[in-house]
């Protein structure tokens, strides 16, 4: 994140000597979006977690996206963007595992489903094609986010083999805030008993709230009004090593279709 501040600080004395008098120095503009959110799981976490005869797959869940952005125009064709956007950011993952411990198998199979609210502020390059009201635009760039809240919903269903080979079966579910530090409680019981238990799952955030990677968009602008596509490719990894251990990753990746409005 500092980093991050440090690049715009050092941009500005750019964006002020190479800005030209006859195109509009800044233009701010509203920005709303519609669009999906998953985690990107590279193929090294699943090969550490073979001996536990891991799996995963992600599904997409729409989510809203709004904000202001400003234009800054530096030379010719070339803008800086950046800005401060808000995303309701959603994604469904389902989950396997089945391991031994202490002469114990374990199979579990799991469904999450995560809601997140996230701050996020873009630095991004534009090339438009014209200066003229109607015209295509490109840009590449970085983006930082930090996660203000979220949700994490949990159900899972486990088979427990003991020794002696006899079989329980196991119903859990659980709600709370993955990024809080805090207790997270899961609630099981015996598939053939309604008695419930209270299992302490783990105390601390389970995701890190901030985030940083690369961004892309291809838009239209129409006069005042703007239509675009975006995506956002994170690099931070979105689990804290303290509960998945150091070698599982996963990176948030979202896209969204974009409509604007230039307000000056």
């Amino acid at each position: 994140m500092k980093k991050f501040i440090i690049l715009i600080c050092l941009l500005c004395p750019f964006i002020l000597v190479n800005a030209q008098d006859d195109v509009q120095r800044a233009q701010v503009s509203a920005r709303v979006g519609l669009g999906g959110t998953t985690m990107l799981i590279p193929n090294s976490t699943f090969t550490s977690q073979t001996a536990f005869g891991y799996s995963a797959t992600e599904q997409l869940r729409l989510g809203v996206t709004g904000g202001l952005i400003v234009d800054i125009h530096l030379k010719n064709r070339w803008f800086l963007q950046t800005g401060v956007m808000y995303g309701w950011q959603r994604f469904h993952q389902e989950q396997f595992a089945l391991y031994d411990k202490d002469s114990y198998k374990y199979s579990i199979a799991s469904e999450n489903l995560y809601t997140m609210h996230r701050v996020k502020v873009p630095l991004m390059v534009y090339y438009h094609t014209s200066l003229e009201p109607n015209h295509f635009m490109v840009g590449l760039g970085l983006f930082a986010d930090v996660a203000l809240g979220g949700k994490l919903t949990y159900d899972a269903s486990a088979k427990i083999t003991d020794p002696d080979n006899e079989i329980t079966d196991y119903m859990g579910s659980g709600s709370f805030d993955p990024f809080k530090n805090d207790h997270k409680y899961l609630y099981y019981h015996k598939s053939n008993d309604d008695f419930t238990d209270k299992y302490d799952l783990y105390r601390g955030n389970i995701l890190n709230r901030f985030n940083f990677g690369l961004a892309g968009e291809v838009g239209y602008q129409i006069s005042k009004f703007y239509v675009g596509a975006h995506v956002d490719f994170g690099l931070a990894n979105m689990m804290n090593k303290k509960f998945a251990g150091d070698n599982y990753v996963e990176r948030l990746f979202s896209f969204q279709v974009m409509l604007g409005y230039k307000i000056n």
